[in-house]
């Protein structure tokens, strides 16, 4: 069985797509690299292919080792694609896996609340969000492959490069993440050191740019929209600026922000996803509208979910909280007569809702998307803000930065959180943690008075 000469990093994953949009269909020639992730040698890899847990999404053409004309077996079912390998790979040996197949981007499911398949199609645009065959991370011994869930982010993604070509036809603009090179109907991406790499097109697309900083922001909206461009370059540039200043640089020298046809916006790397409906209603100025906050909250999540990573289905507060507590400090540095409108808006709310739940829980815990939103989106915010009254803001910030630098190309869990917070004070908050947390938390001893079972 052939191997790599070199040892990898991280996986590179090449992806050559052609893309038939008026049919929705998205036909793919991709080469996977990567080193053996276990501590033994295996047979058997498995790779997760999201769309594939609907029916006739995916038709997977042939798997094998690049270069090799042979034919490797598989099974793909409930979305996983296992492989057998026609040897064993050895500790530390990489090799390069590659797979044909057509994924026909199926429309825009109707979900309530936050969650739903987020490579869907609708009139005006289709996005491709996890939607390649992803390597299965390997994690205690086993494959990690929990089950899809319409809540949240039902994905687990580690870091890797990318390289893309798309082939799209004329007349359609391709929005994707990474450094863009286009000659005619081909684009081209590389993104290195990142989650996921998602793309989205339309033939509707009217394309607004701006620079600040050495970043590039580019907009892509329906031509309805197109007066809100400046609203949304404006606040993308001050939260770039305002979450480098406060935690770590900004990974790319491009954030592009697509409209699309789902109903909510929705974090990649490099790239945010803000669905038409919430540019529905918006006056055209100020900040107090889902536009302006949701652009926001998808842009901290370059820095909480792209940069630190998370396991976004066990412990989705780890992102989604500290991306909402962004929100609550950009509106207190640029808006701050706004900050009572957005805390009763996202956090209090309308809806009547006893704002209840741990926010801990993984996202199949939740009976539904709407206990989800109120445990992780808005109790979570609560409780940053009570530990921001507990330690001071000035101390939180710091603590965000030191868990920036720990977590940086990882997949952080809550004891780096806790170890950050630990770096910068001794105030305990213990009582905090009881009163947020379902599970059980083994917080360090400087934070929780040197409980029995603390850690040092």
């Amino acid at each position: 069985m052939p191997t790599l000469a070199e040892a990898l990093e991280r996986p590179l994953y090449v992806l050559n797509v052609t893309l038939d949009y008026a049919a929705g269909r998205v036909h793919t020639q991709q080469r996977l690299e990567f080193a053996n992730p276990a501590d033994r040698a295996i047979q058997t890899v498995r790779l997760s292919l999201p769309p594939a847990r609907r029916a006739n999404a995916v038709q997977v053409h042939s798997v094998r080792l690049f270069g090799a004309p042979e034919l490797l077996r598989y099974t793909l079912a409930d979305a996983v694609l296992e492989v057998e390998l026609p040897q064993p790979l050895e500790v530390g040996k990489a090799i390069a896996l590659s797979l044909d197949f057509t994924l026909n981007v199926p429309p825009q499911e109707i979900v309530a609340g936050i969650g739903g398949d987020d490579t869907s199609r609708g009139p005006n645009s289709l996005t491709c969000g996890h939607w390649y065959a992803l390597l299965v991370p390997f994690r205690n011994g086993n494959w990690d492959t929990p089950a899809y869930a319409p809540i949240g982010d039902p994905y687990l993604s580690e870091l890797a490069d990318y390289e893309v070509s798309i082939l799209a036809p004329e007349g359609v603009i391709v929005a994707a993440g990474g450094e863009e090179a286009r000659a005619g109907r081909l684009w081209r991406y590389s993104l290195p050191k990142a989650r996921v790499f998602a793309f989205s097109a339309s033939d509707r697309y009217i394309v607004e740019r701006a620079e600040r900083d050495g970043v590039e922001f580019v907009h892509y909206a329906y031509p309805e929209h197109r007066a809100f461009a400046e609203d949304v370059l404006i606040t993308a540039e001050r939260a770039v600026a305002l979450f480098s200043r406060l935690y770590g640089p900004y990974p790319y020298r491009a954030l592009r922000i697509a409209e699309t046809d789902r109903p909510q916006g929705q974090e990649y790397s490099g790239l945010i996803g803000i669905g038409s409906r919430l540019y529905q209603g918006y006056p055209g100025y100020g900040a107090r509208h889902d536009l302006i906050a949701t652009t926001v909250h998808e842009t901290a999540h370059q820095w909480w979910f792209n940069v630190v990573g998370n396991d976004q289905i066990r412990s989705p507060w780890l992102d989604e909280s500290l991306a909402r507590y962004g929100e609550l400090r950009f509106y207190q540095e640029y808006y701050p007569r706004d900050v009572e409108w957005w805390f009763n808006y996202f956090i209090i709310g309308k809806d009547g809702a006893v704002l209840r739940g741990a926010i801990d829980l993984g996202i199949t815990d939740y009976r539904d998307g709407r206990e989800y939103v109120i445990a992780v989106y808005r109790r979570g915010l609560l409780f940053m803000r009570d530990l921001r009254n507990r330690i001071g803001g000035a101390t939180l910030d710091a603590a965000l930065r030191e868990y920036y630098r720990r977590g940086q190309d990882r997949v952080a869990d809550q004891d780096l959180f806790f170890d950050a917070i630990a770096s910068q004070t001794t105030q305990d908050i213990s009582d905090l943690v009881r009163g947020y947390f379902a599970q059980p938390v083994r917080l360090p001893c400087r934070i929780s008075k040197g409980a029995p079972s603390c850690r040092p």
